[in-house]
């Protein structure tokens, strides 16, 4: 099995989104447009024999250090290996990248053998609405039924929209200021592309809830291979108190059961946000990130400086 690098200008956009669409591991994600959205100089590893591909691992690159990096992206949870898993990319990727910032992916510990990787394991959150919704409904948490309960009261108003910036400017109002750091203009505008990309292939809901004609909260879904995908979320004060994003969620698992699609609450990796998807009865799914640093000495010992800094353990 030969293993070689594609970089993007090389890779055929019918050939790659056919490979993927085939794949067992298909998420939208992976597919050629959302790529050269969320990392527009992505490259790939692709495993071969006899001429045709048997597996491909898509790699978001950005440029640090006067290097090529690969670095996850936002709006992107996870990629992986897809095809055949027995391919050995994981060996391979250091002769061709020096320093993995951080990469997310589903892989089995097989593959994730080689000891220059830090790994850690992550999970998000699926519930899988091949069942009428009553029997979805069931599996909801005591809580949740109740919070549920005081929204319905609540009288909200759903409706559908193109437009993005009243869930930017609840996000910036609401959430960002919680966020050490802050959120960089640069994401609203990814995020404001990410979103006309995925309308042209019809892949997103964008659902608000409002009271007395304001809106108070706002879901963004991506629709696409079978999966939903709660991509973005945010709500005021007052949304929050009457639960309209619980609302707006169990809006769309109504409106989505009993169809063979899976819901995916692209759960981070905060145990109270973890702990509210799974009152729907959500199950936690794992996969892994992991990271390497073969910079040069003093770049890699900078580099451990500033991820202790953040709370990361020291690479080596």
């Amino acid at each position: 099995m030969a293993i070689r690098l594609l970089r993007r200008s090389q890779i055929v956009d019918s050939q790659w989104n056919g490979f993927i669409s085939q794949s067992s591991q298909r998420i939208v994600y992976a597919y050629t447009w959302y790529l050269d959205v969320v990392s527009p100089n992505w490259a790939a590893l692709v495993a071969e024999e006899a001429g045709n591909w048997t597996a491909v691992m898509p790699l978001p690159l950005r440029r640090k250090f006067g290097f090529e990096v690969i670095q996850q992206p936002l709006f992107c949870q996870l990629l992986g290996v897809f095809g055949n898993e027995s391919a050995d990319f994981l060996r391979q990727l250091p002769l061709f990248f020096r320093y993995v910032s951080t990469y997310t992916g589903r892989f089995s510990a097989a593959m994730l053998a080689p000891t220059h990787y830090q790994t850690a394991r992550c999970q998000t959150h699926t519930l899988k609405l091949n069942r009428p919704y009553e029997t979805i409904r069931e599996g909801y948490s005591r809580d949740r039924c109740a919070n549920l309960k005081i929204a319905q009261k609540a009288g909200w108003q759903q409706h559908e929209s193109e437009d993005i910036q009243p869930i930017v400017d609840l996000f910036k109002q609401n959430h960002s200021p919680q966020i050490e750091g802050g959120v960089s203009e640069n994401a609203y505008l990814l995020l404001g592309n990410l979103v006309a990309a995925l309308r042209k292939k019809n892949a997103v809901h964008l659902r608000y809830a409002s009271k007395d004609g304001k809106i108070e909260a706002g879901a963004l879904f991506v629709i696409y291979d079978q999966r939903i995908i709660y991509l973005f979320n945010a709500a005021s004060a007052l949304g929050r108190e009457k639960n309209a994003r619980t609302w707006l969620i169990d809006n769309i698992l109504r409106e989505y059961a009993p169809q063979d699609v899976v819901f995916d609450f692209e759960s981070p990796e905060v145990s109270s946000i973890a702990a509210f998807y799974e009152s729907f009865g959500a199950e936690a799914q794992p996969y892994w990130q992991f990271r390497y640093n073969q910079l040069p000495f003093p770049l890699r010992q900078w580099q451990a400086w500033r991820l202790k800094k953040r709370g990361f353990k020291s690479e080596t």
